[in-house]
């Protein structure tokens, strides 16, 4: 007995019979439009390795040798949704944008590697509920992961229907003046970058640059070059979680040195044209040592949030003019909820919970 029809996400309508057809060996996939043809690719491959058959692509309407067609209607009122339906034999998959006609192919191949090239008469009908549905990979406190296998994770999830993707980044990236920081890290070079960024917009998901600008940075801090920028150079006692007492490396910039900003705005003007997402995460977690040695005074007077506010205002004039959004981790925001309202209006806060 064939094991039950398991498809990840569910779509929203599935109806199905028992009855199957093989498909034809002689066929066409036909698409509506040129633009169409990397989702005719992608199909191409799930028909001739899950399905057995060669079928060419071509742009038409109308085609009776038409095995698959894949075309854009405007009567589709989902962003990112599609209706996929076979019929005899017959497959259609219809869709409002690029992207849905993509997801649309997506479903199929998941029909296909569970039928083969026996499918039944089956009409799904599917939308997101969520419009950005994202995934952010360490690619900083472990193992660096190579690009094919970077390449072979953005295949899947794209296959999953995700569409924002962000390399959370601390110091592997090839930056030009920064080598000794990035020597042996197996760091991303600009040419990977804008290829894989390439290679994500083919599958319609945004590659968010991700650099974090504030806590993190122990991989920086630790050189004698970057110490200046450090709130505690000779480290700190930490007084958090599993590091209770312990004693902690310089991890965190010092928000109140000017020279901090003009270094994070050096690594963002070094970054960021690698990506053509209008994002950017500038990370903002984890300042374990703000307020507790080179800002203290400044702190004591001012208060911690007003100056990690005020810090965070300075990262988004610079993101703002790289004409990007920002987007930061709010762990330390939710803290002081009164300043909440002195953020940027179009600033993205992030949260997440330590413990699930």
């Amino acid at each position: 007995m064939r094991n039950p029809l398991v498809m990840l996400p569910r779509p929203r309508e599935i109806q199905v019979d028992s009855s199957r057809t093989k498909l034809q060996e002689m066929a066409v996939i036909a698409i509506s439009e040129g633009g169409l043809l990397f989702e005719g690719q992608v199909v191409q491959r799930y028909l001739h390795e899950l399905g057995g058959v060669e079928w060419g692509i071509v742009v038409a309407a109308g085609r009776d040798d038409a095995g698959l067609v894949l075309t854009l209607d405007d009567g589709i009122k989902w962003a990112q949704g599609y209706q996929l339906i076979v019929d005899m034999g017959q497959m259609l998959i219809r869709a409002a944008d690029a992207a849905g006609i993509f997801y649309g192919v997506c479903t199929l191949g998941q029909l296909l590697r569970h039928y083969g090239g026996e499918l039944p008469n089956i009409t799904i009908v599917d939308s997101p509920d969520f419009p950005v549905r994202g995934v952010m990979l360490d690619v900083s406190r472990d193992k660096v992961p190579t690009m094919e296998t970077l390449y072979g994770l953005i295949d899947r999830l794209a296959s999953w229907k995700i569409n924002q993707v962000q390399l959370y980044m601390e110091h592997t990236f090839a930056y030009r003046e920064h080598e000794q920081v990035w020597r042996n890290a197996s760091p991303f070079t600009g040419q990977e970058l804008l290829e894989l960024d390439v290679f994500c917009r083919e599958r319609h998901i945004d590659l968010v640059p991700n650099q974090n600008s504030l806590g993190h940075m122990e991989r920086w801090l630790k050189f004698e070059e970057y110490q200046h920028l450090a709130e505690c150079p000779d480290g700190f006692i930490g007084d958090f979680g599993d590091h209770m007492g312990e004693r902690r490396p310089a991890m965190s910039l010092n928000v109140v040195e000017e020279a901090s900003i003009e270094f994070v705005a050096g690594l963002y003007d070094a970054l960021l044209p690698h990506f053509s997402s209008g994002l950017v995460n500038v990370g903002g977690d984890e300042p374990w040592e703000l307020g507790k040695c080179r800002s203290k005074a400044v702190v004591e007077e001012r208060g911690q949030g007003r100056v990690y506010v005020d810090y965070l205002r300075k990262l988004h004039e610079i993101v703002s003019l790289h004409g990007r959004r920002m987007m930061f981790w709010a762990d330390v925001i939710v803290k002081y909820p009164a300043l909440i309202r002195d953020m940027p209006l179009d600033a993205i806060a992030l949260e997440w919970g330590y413990y699930m």
